[in-house]
């Protein structure tokens, strides 16, 4: 990668604000954060009136956030076990490295390489596990969403704290493992990276906290808003009904304001709101969770600075190590195999948050992604323009699309669906798109 794109991967962590947080200080940039209040406000009234003046009742987006977290004391449950055996590992690391040191090479060997498939079924169990979890108790979308995002990121702890601490083969010196409290700690930091210690705010601000967890409350009220009063009216009789092609091209459309509708929140929700909440709470000093991928004029720039989190783990753990390890230097097949690993993760963690698999966001994350992560852009205010209107066009037709596969699903189900029908979106099966 160039020295350009490693800029945004920083070596060591420093105290530091995130970037909104900062900019909100600016009288004139909060005046943006008060523009979002407005329109969730204006949704609110909006959602009021058309449920008592339309549909005679008043239910202020909960129906909708009651049916997508129902089931929810399983999704908690579920958590609470993979908690549990993610405390586990760590002992199990821990015998892994005391008893290897007392072996000869051969035996360290076999040691070695029989712990590494246990570790290596694991990974793929708990992904099997969390895909069973989902799909045997039938959790709606959003507590599907808990359990599988959840499992995604403790295996990615997991994976990090083992790599961090793994021994150096040319090493002679015993591999001595960091006390439990440390891994504790990060299991709940809001970093993927694991190192011995983080730079610690003194003291946890309470308030921050509370204006945190309101923001979080506010945004998912915010997306249910959404959802019923724009993307739902334009999706919800597909199935029920005929749509002409004329008609399901102009939904796309029609959904690329409700595409940003969805990005903008789920970006402040998941990345600001949320992070920063557990920031706060485990006094973590390094609020570097995006950067002002706003400001973008290509999609090179946007994955970069969209996700550090990710991003940065994604670069240290598959990028680095298939480019030192399996493509010696090669930096155009790691760049696809991050391509390729996320895009596959991104379409498992929606296949079973909505029960279905429709590989749109896997098309479009891994051809288009992995395209115009090579197309650059000049950095001007028109090219910007344009990289939003392609967003929202992307967006909107992400939300439009699992949209009508959803109520295809739900309106016109089949009984016993064969592999070849699980697979097969049901959108184009279900003759429900008249042609001319």
């Amino acid at each position: 990668m160039n020295s350009e794109k490693n800029k945004s991967k920083p070596s060591r962590f420093i105290k530091r604000n995130s970037l909104l947080t900062d900019l909100f200080e600016n009288d004139h940039i909060k005046t943006v954060y008060h523009l979002f209040i407005a329109t969730f406000i204006g949704l609110f009234v909006n959602t009021v009136a058309y449920d008592y003046l339309k549909k005679g009742e008043v239910v202020l987006g909960l129906k909708l956030i009651k049916s997508g977290f129902g089931k929810l004391h399983i999704a908690l449950l579920v958590w609470c076990g993979y908690f549990l055996v993610t405390c586990s590992i760590y002992y199990i690391f821990k015998l892994w490295a005391t008893y290897r040191n007392f072996h000869k090479l051969q035996v360290t060997k076999f040691w070695d390489w029989f712990w590494i498939t246990l570790l290596s079924l694991y990974y793929i169990y708990s992904f099997k596990f969390a895909a069973y979890v989902v799909t045997e108790f039938k959790l709606p979308p959003a507590s599907s969403a808990i359990v599988v995002l959840e499992q995604t990121r403790l295996l990615m702890k997991i994976h990090s704290f083992i790599r961090s601490n793994i021994h150096k083969p040319h090493s002679d010196n015993p591999l001595k493992l960091p006390p439990f409290s440390n891994f504790l700690y990060f299991l709940f930091v809001p970093t993927l990276i694991y190192q011995e210690t983080y730079p610690r705010t003194a003291k946890i601000n309470w308030k921050f906290v509370l204006l945190r967890l309101l923001e979080c409350i506010a945004v998912i009220f915010y997306l249910s808003f959404v959802i019923d009063r724009f993307l739902n009216p334009t999706v919800q009789d597909f199935g029920s009904r005929k749509y002409t092609l004329n008609e399901l091209i102009l939904c796309i459309f029609e959904n690329t304001t409700t595409g940003i509708f969805f990005l903008l929140p789920t970006f402040f929700l998941v990345l600001h709101s949320w992070q920063n909440l557990f920031g706060e709470l485990t006094r973590f000093g390094d609020r570097l969770f995006y950067s002002d991928w706003w400001t973008c004029t290509d999609f090179s720039g946007y994955f970069r600075k969209w996700n550090i989190i990710v991003q940065s783990w994604l670069y240290l753990y598959v990028y680095k190590d298939f480019n030192d390890n399996v493509f010696k230097g090669n930096t155009t097949l790691s760049k696809l195999a991050v391509f390729l690993i996320s895009a596959v993760v991104h379409e498992w963690v929606l296949t079973y948050m909505f029960g279905f698999f429709f590989p749109l966001l896997f098309a479009e994350f891994l051809v288009f992604g992995t395209i115009f992560n090579y197309v650059g852009a000049p950095k001007t205010a028109a090219f910007n323009v344009l990289f939003w209107y392609a967003l929202a066009l992307g967006m909107g037709s992400l939300v439009t699309m699992y949209g009508i596969e959803y109520y295809a699903r739900a309106n016109a189900p089949v009984e016993r669906p064969s592999f070849r029908e699980w697979v097969v979106p049901r959108f184009l099966t279900c003759d429900c798109i008249h042609v001319s």
